[in-house]
């Protein structure tokens, strides 16, 4: 299977229960590289800023893979643009951040080559997600994730 099409299919999978993400992301893992990505997706590369898209900024990665910076780095991870994000549910995050009311702040997936890291972004008055880990709280939302192996 391509790139692009394990790609969009792990973009498809973003969209569906975690069932179908976990068998629509079977098999896709390949190598991180801006020049290869689809047009609506960026890579989270840029240790340093200004970062320019498709460049962003490693953020919070390394942790929650447990990798040194320059171990992520040579493997970073890949995420769909959310251009669908009003279908994924969640809270109500703040418009300054050019998101539009009713969206979640922060829910999908990214990959690297060997990890699915699933995302979610929770409003105080919501429920944590079972089984997930907490990453941080930013902007009044507490972000947790859930690491799956592409195998």
């Amino acid at each position: 299977m391509n790139k692009i099409v394990g790609r969009a299919l792990l973009a498809i999978a973003a969209t569906t229960s975690g069932a179908a993400l976990v068998a629509g992301t079977t098999g896709i893992a390949a190598a991180a590289d801006a020049s290869t990505l689809p047009p609506t997706w960026h890579i989270h590369d840029c240790a340093q800023a200004p970062c320019l898209l498709p460049h962003a900024a490693v953020g919070f990665f390394p942790a929650i893979l447990g990798e040194s910076l320059t171990a992520y780095l040579a493997d970073p991870a890949e995420c769909p643009d959310a251009t669908d994000k009003a279908f994924l549910g969640g809270g109500q995050p703040p418009t300054t951040d050019g998101v539009e009311q009713n969206q979640p702040l922060r829910e999908g997936v990214c990959q690297t080559s060997t990890t699915v890291i699933h995302l979610r972004s929770v409003a105080p008055d919501q429920p944590a997600p079972t089984g997930w880990t907490e990453q941080g709280t930013s902007g009044g939302y507490t972000t947790y994730y859930l690491l799956t192996s592409h195998s």
